[in-house]
């Protein structure tokens, strides 16, 4: 079996819209597998279902501005999850884009990954005509924003220098719910490309975007293999909404 060392190599996969749970376990298999280095860097594009969640941050009750049961009885169901990063809000219009990378002894600096991160979103936003900014006056700032508004999210996870999760850009679609949390405890506003470039953005352009901006910052080159695809396939169907990795929080 091939190894996959430093090849600068990447497989790029649109895997569609899955719950929390479902892609956790997708990102537990697929970090595993870089480590023993089976497979190549991998670049994953999906969304998920509505939901809220929150990273390693302890939940945070005041995060929330309506009772609970608001959230239940509109079917929004909140995971922890494995990434970094406060109480977020999901939904299929939101563009989640996840490299599992494996860092290499050049690379090896957090800060500097979040950074390129950034960079990627930020490159995206401005081929769209958006013009978004960092915000460093607190982690939990740690996103894109255009003035005070949020229009990225990101959260990630490092394991032996093998990277996982990462941001989700917000393109599309009904956003109300968001207005009823703070995300990551602050009292800001989600906006959407849509609502600032007054037209539904192509999903498949954004996506052509952030791919050649990933692979311009991390210096990767784009491989097909359907080996691969095949592989991720078989873990995404394999698992249920109650994988492990993650977990339901009580009482939603």
């Amino acid at each position: 079996m091939r190894a996959f060392k430093t090849s600068g190599e990447y497989v790029l996969l649109d895997i569609g819209t899955l719950d929390i749970p479902a892609a956790d376990a997708l990102m537990q298999k697929l970090v595993t597998k870089r480590q023993h280095e089976t497979i190549p860097d991998m670049l994953l594009f999906l969304s998920y279902v509505p939901c809220l969640a929150v990273g390693a941050r302890q939940l945070n009750e005041n995060d929330f501005l309506k009772p609970q049961r608001y959230f239940k009885e509109r079917g929004i169901t909140l995971y922890k999850t494995a990434r970094g990063g406060g109480l977020t809000y999901h939904w299929p219009g939101q563009l989640v884009t996840f490299p599992i990378v494996k860092l290499q002894a050049n690379e090896q600096n957090i800060p500097s990954f979040m950074r390129k991160l950034e960079e990627i979103g930020l490159r995206t936003l401005a081929e769209v005509g958006i013009t978004a900014h960092r915000k460093r006056e607190e982690t939990a700032q740690i996103g894109l924003w255009v003035g005070d508004d949020k229009i990225a999210s990101m959260g990630i996870r490092i394991s032996r220098w093998v990277t996982s999760y990462g941001f989700a850009l917000n393109l599309s679609g009904d956003i109300s719910v968001s207005r009823y949390i703070r995300p990551c405890g602050l009292d800001v506003k989600l906006v959407t490309v849509e609502a600032l470039i007054g037209r539904h953005p192509s999903r498949d352009d954004v996506k052509e975007k952030i791919r050649h901006n990933f692979e311009k910052i991390f210096q990767r080159r784009q491989i097909t293999c359907d080996k691969y695809s095949a592989q991720i396939k078989h873990i995404v169907n394999k698992h249920s909404a109650t994988a492990g990795g993650n977990q339901k929080i009580e009482p939603f």
